[in-house]
């Protein structure tokens, strides 16, 4: 019932008691008997007038207000129409998009070739599983798994999966997925696996990048029972030099009380990183103080293609050289330089022992001490014999000059050209480079 207002006052009802109404005992009494029935259904029909005025007056609020409800919901749907209409604007259109799953990539199957696959394998299609088919029946989860295996790892399911599809005899274990993989990982899981991980543990180094140094720990350390402080030594322990020398340069203390085992490899990652950084500018700066004005490697000189404190000293036709032949010297002259099938220049060597040779410029040095080969006797002409001083020096023997050095002849072992290169001298540098330009 509506509060009373100006316009709609509080009803006046008019207080009655049909009980008090008693019958005519006489018949004087029938008079007021019918007057005090007139006065009580008056009083009833004032009353039920204004219980029907009050009414009326609450059906046309009620109306009313049913009317301001309506319009006030289709204000609403027009708000919330704007509304999702303007969202794909302020997201950049990509509203589809974003109500798009991501999309799984199917687990990597299992042959069984290598059971320190098994955990991973396991653990990929359990994940699968559970994100994509959280509902999925215990019989399509084994199914799914039993399509991921091949090779061994699906011949070893061949004979119970025959007793259970084609015999009709079910098997127990392939219908209850975590029975399943408890056969599974009866046949597939590594045997003392924790101490062959514990093995491996204690001999591992850091052989490669610190991340995949730090990936190994992390494998071979789990479920070791070792405390957070003896697995950031043991981290430590494994690092390479220059690691170290990089954590002491910044004067990080290992060992101290609130370094732990991941906030060591942080640091250790970031160091590793950086010296990745530095090594590739390096390289990088090294290659472009190499190249030419138009980024193309220059080819002008000898020392400019030859690495620094390496520069070689142009070679031409004439020139006395040697090569180092089993630690000792072999000594000629260039008789000529040509083109080869490649288009470089190649020497040709006279040795002096007589014989010729194609050779390239990085297997010859220049002779600083060249041998002085004498000139041979001029021959006697015909029907004259040998002079008095030939005659003389027959018989008496000379020996010819051998060093004793390198075993070649003209030459003492002091001023022999190879005793500078004994031993590492008698190697020539892979780096040295062919002259083109000679």
């Amino acid at each position: 019932m509506s509060q009373p207002t100006a316009t709609n006052p509080a009803p006046n009802y008019v207080q009655v008691d049909p009980n008090v109404l008693g019958l005519p005992v006489n018949e004087s009494d029938v008079p007021r008997f019918y007057t005090d029935l007139k006065n009580i259904l008056i009083a009833i029909n004032h009353n039920l007038q204004e219980f029907m005025a009050v009414t009326t007056a609450d059906l046309a609020t009620a109306g009313t207000n049913q009317q301001a409800l309506d319009q006030s919901v289709s204000a609403l749907e027009s708000n919330m129409n704007r509304v999702m209409a303007t969202i794909p604007t302020l997201a950049g259109h990509t509203g589809g998009a974003s109500t798009r799953a991501p999309k799984l990539s199917s687990p990597a199957k299992f042959d069984g070739s290598d059971k320190n696959k098994a955990v991973s394998f396991r653990v990929a299609v359990t994940h699968y599983l559970r994100t994509l088919y959280p509902n999925a029946t215990a019989d399509k989860q084994v199914a799914f798994i039993i399509s991921c295996l091949e090779g061994k790892a699906h011949d070893w399911l061949e004979p119970s999966l025959e007793q259970d599809v084609v015999q009709n005899t079910p098997v127990p274990w392939l219908h209850d997925v975590g029975q399943f993989w408890v056969q599974f990982n009866a046949l597939w899981n590594v045997a003392n696996k924790t101490e062959n991980f514990r093995a491996k543990f204690k001999a591992l180094k850091q052989t490669k990048s610190v991340q995949e140094y730090h990936k190994d720990f992390q494998m071979y350390g789990q479920n070791l029972g070792y405390n957070d402080v003896s697995m950031r030594d043991f981290f430590y322990d494994g690092l390479t030099v220059k690691i170290k020398e990089m954590l002491m340069a910044q004067d990080f203390d290992h060992a101290a009380d609130t370094v732990t085992l991941s906030i060591l490899a942080d640091k250790a990652l970031k160091i590793d990183q950086r010296l990745e950084q530095f090594q590739a500018q390096t390289k990088s700066s090294g290659s472009s103080s190499n190249a030419g004005p138009s980024g193309s490697k220059s080819s002008t000189s000898p020392s400019a293609a030859a690495p620094t404190g390496t520069a070689r000293e142009k070679l031409s036709v004439g020139e006395k050289v040697y090569t180092i032949v089993d630690g000792k010297a072999r000594k000629g002259t260039i008789a000529a330089i040509s083109k080869n099938s490649k288009g470089k220049n190649v020497p040709t060597i006279k040795w002096n022992d007589g014989s010729s040779e194609e050779t390239t410029f990085n297997t010859i040095k220049k002779d600083s001490h060249p041998i002085v080969v004498a000139s041979p006797a001029p021959q006697l002409a015909k029907g004259s014999g040998p002079g008095p001083m030939d005659l003389d020096s027959v018989g008496k023997g000379k020996k010819p000059i051998i060093c004793n050095t390198c075993g070649g002849k003209g030459h003492y072992a002091s001023a022999c050209p190879s005793k500078p290169y004994s031993g590492q001298g008698a190697e020539i540098s892979e780096e040295e480079s062919e002259n083109e330009d000679l």
